[in-house]
């Protein structure tokens, strides 16, 4: 393959490895290698597009760290996730042992000398653990991000219904993308796709990141070259 080929995108030589219907049964590399092969398309596809026209397209090994610091904060940010979740079942359970009213405001009060957040996190840890408790969102498609999982508790039954459809319950289901769900259900707009326009959204910061880019060279070369023209 030349050169010019391999940086049109991803080569197709240090993609096959990374593609799991490739790698034969008697593969016999490291386990967390052949661990590696099995990534979704849509990963693939955006490697390609983001790194398209630089040495590393076509560079497997630095492909493989990307794909393995991809799953390292992905697992890491499922963990968070499980933290808000159990934060706000024990807040909830610590909330059933306050009977009064005025234990109750004394705790929100002075809630910062007990724990490491305010008050209003702690009501929102609360909530989120309160919708899926009662079976109204499942664990699992909680999104990483508590702030996130909370617009979504604040969502009807039959919003979080259209939010399914929509793409917008799951785990990489981000803040903006259901505050704008929630503004397009009161203007009655649900059938406008967000997960889709979130997801185009990235990729054109990401073209305007390397627009950016060249422009900087641009500006830079031109200068080099008006120094030389001037030194004649």
């Amino acid at each position: 393959m030349s050169k010019a080929t391999s940086r049109r995108g991803v080569s197709l030589r240090a993609l096959q490895d990374l593609d799991a219907d490739e790698v034969p049964a008697f593969d016999a590399r490291p386990q967390e290698l052949r661990e590696l092969t099995i990534v979704s398309s849509e990963t693939l596809e955006t490697i390609s597009s983001v790194f398209s026209g630089t040495e590393l397209a076509s560079d497997q090994a630095r492909i493989r760290v990307i794909l393995e610091t991809q799953r390292a904060v992905n697992a890491a940010w499922e963990r968070a996730a499980r933290s808000f979740l159990e934060i706000g079942r024990a807040l909830n359970t610590l909330d059933n042992v306050l009977f009064s009213r005025e234990e109750k405001n004394r705790l929100k009060s002075s809630f910062e000398e007990f724990f490491p957040f305010s008050e209003p996190v702690a009501s929102q840890f609360r909530r989120i653990a309160t919708v899926v408790d009662t079976g109204r969102l499942d664990e699992t498609s909680l999104p990483g991000s508590y702030s996130a999982a909370y617009q979504l508790s604040l969502l009807a039954p039959d919003e979080l219904d259209i939010a399914r459809e929509q793409g917008l319950v799951g785990p990489n289901t981000s803040r903006s993308a259901i505050i704008a769900f929630r503004k397009a259900i009161k203007r009655n707009i649900s059938h406008v796709d967000f997960a889709a326009l979130s997801t185009e959204a990235r990729r054109l910061k990401s073209t305007r990141k390397h627009m950016l880019e060249q422009l900087i060279a641009i500006r830079t070369r031109l200068k080099e070259i008006q120094t030389l023209l001037d030194e004649d």
